[in-house]
């Protein structure tokens, strides 16, 4: 490796050998103590490496062993070094390019937070940008202890924040404090109340006072089992109220409808292949649009491409360039027939039910009706699925009950 970092240093040739004593020709060089490599057997020729000051050597040698050495490249600093005096500016654009990346590496350009579930990553940004730190900051002097306090009096949820800075990014890890409002809650009085209208088929009460039974109606929001217990008091005939958490399973008949329509006649796009670009520079988060030609696409489909600087995963820089990419479209008028509309308007009522209803709908009942109406194909679409219907709302005691003497545990419908 020394050698190889000397040959370079000082240039090095390679070169072509030809003539009737090539073999004495190399000997002789191994014997004056010339240094070839990359030596290499072409049919009757030789191409070899050796350093510009053992080139004339080897000149004078072919001479005397009826040989011929044809220079072919010549390589190393020197010839850098020539290169470079003809271009007086490219070394002072190198060293304003090092200048450049020294300056944009002594400042942080992105932020990163982890470890966050309740509290808002972005508000912790903001909090930070209003005290000084944000995107934009220089790495020197940055107070981490005073950062991380910072952090910890403002939020109360935290319970340990650390703040480490590599290269130009910044990262803020944060250990939230056990949020403690379920256990809370567990004690809280519910009730259970209908997330859909739907006739109950099915319901298993494991606590609370059911107030609807299987083939009564529901209507979204209504109580079906009150977390209000009736306890019988000591004084005879009167009751009083206790509030619980209300559990139960309640399976109800749920009714669907949806409504769309299917145009006979429509227009069909396709690319052209004919394309239009803009480009964009981003310098310090601020977007850059480079002048360009007008497109002038009556119909276009745009992708935009983004790619941002970086030298690694810790050194993000504040430059990106965006490429813009408008692909001309053309519209072809097409005509569907009533047959291939009601095939897509299966297709697109199964899409919506998955949508709608998940992958496996308990579906009982499934009507399809097709109307035309001139170039129009009409689809309704009635359903009738079983589905869980029970979901826990937060009751409020009231401050003062009343013993009550006629509980009516069941609303009839």
């Amino acid at each position: 490796m020394f050698i190889k970092v000397l040959n370079f240093l000082a240039g090095y040739v390679k070169v072509e050998v030809t003539g009737f004593s090539v073999e004495r020709f190399i000997s002789q060089c191994v014997s004056r103590g010339l240094i070839l490599w990359d030596l290499e057997r072409q049919g009757g020729k030789f191409l070899m490496t050796l350093s510009k000051a053992d080139f004339q050597k080897a000149r004078e040698l072919a001479e005397k062993t009826s040989t011929r050495v044809t220079p072919l490249s010549v390589h190393g600093f020197p010839v850098f070094a020539a290169k470079i005096k003809k271009r007086p500016l490219l070394p002072l654009g190198g060293l304003a390019f090092i200048i450049g990346m020294v300056v944009l590496t002594s400042f942080i350009w992105q932020i990163d937070v982890e470890g966050t579930e309740r509290i808002d990553a972005t508000e912790m940004l903001t909090f930070l940008e209003s005290h000084g730190f944000s995107v934009g900051s220089s790495r020197r002097g940055v107070a981490y202890r005073e950062v991380e306090g910072l952090l910890m009096l403002e939020f109360a949820d935290i319970a340990w924040v650390s703040l480490s800075i590599t290269g130009t990014r910044a990262l803020i890890q944060v250990n939230e404090t056990i949020d403690h409002a379920p256990l809370l809650r567990q004690f809280d009085a519910e009730d259970i109340v209908a997330s859909k209208d739907g006739i109950i088929v099915h319901m298993a009460t494991s606590a609370g006072t059911p107030l609807f039974r299987p083939g009564d109606v529901v209507a979204k929001g209504e109580t079906i089992v009150s977390g209000r217990l009736a306890i019988e008091t000591a004084e005879e005939g009167l009751l009083a109220t206790q509030y619980i958490q209300a559990s139960a399973e309640v399976w109800a008949r749920v009714y669907y409808t949806m409504n769309f329509s299917i145009p006979l006649t429509y227009s069909e796009k396709s690319f052209t292949g004919q394309r239009s670009r803009v480009y964009s520079a981003t310098v310090g988060g601020q977007d850059f649009t480079l002048p360009s030609r007008p497109h002038g696409f009556a119909y276009y489909q745009t992708i935009e491409n983004r790619h941002n600087a970086s030298l690694g995963r810790d050194l993000p820089m504040p430059l990106g360039v965006t490429v813009t990419i408008h692909h001309e479209l053309t519209r072809h008028m097409r005509t569907r027939t009533p047959e291939a509309a009601q095939e897509l308007g299966q297709e697109l009522a199964a899409r919506r039910i998955m949508e709608e209803m998940g992958e496996s709908p308990d579906i009982i009942e499934k009507q399809i009706n097709f109307t035309q109406n001139h170039r129009v194909l009409e689809v309704e679409v009635f359903l009738v699925a079983i589905e869980r219907i029970d979901q826990t709302k937060e009751l409020i005691p009231e401050e003062q009950d009343e013993p009550e003497t006629t509980p009516e545990p069941f609303a009839m419908r």
